[in-house]
């Protein structure tokens, strides 16, 4: 399952693995092709690279790690 965010109706449904249309691994992003319920495909990509490019997704530095 799921949790989508649909962009013309711009509410948050749930939707089965199964609606998954197709998976296409880009250098920057996977790129998720969904059908929703709303009847039709969105969409929807993933990725570190493909959020670091966006301005609001700022990085913050990883907090410091000490041996045990």
């Amino acid at each position: 399952m799921l949790l989508i965010t649909c962009p013309v109706t711009r509410t948050d449904e749930l939707v089965a693995d199964r609606r998954i249309r197709s998976v296409v691994n880009h250098p920057t992003h996977i790129a998720l092709h969904v059908e929703c319920p709303c009847g039709s495909v969105h969409v929807y990509r993933t990725g570190r690279r493909w959020a670091a490019r966006r301005p609001a997704a700022a990085a913050r530095p990883a907090p410091e790690l000490t041996p045990a």
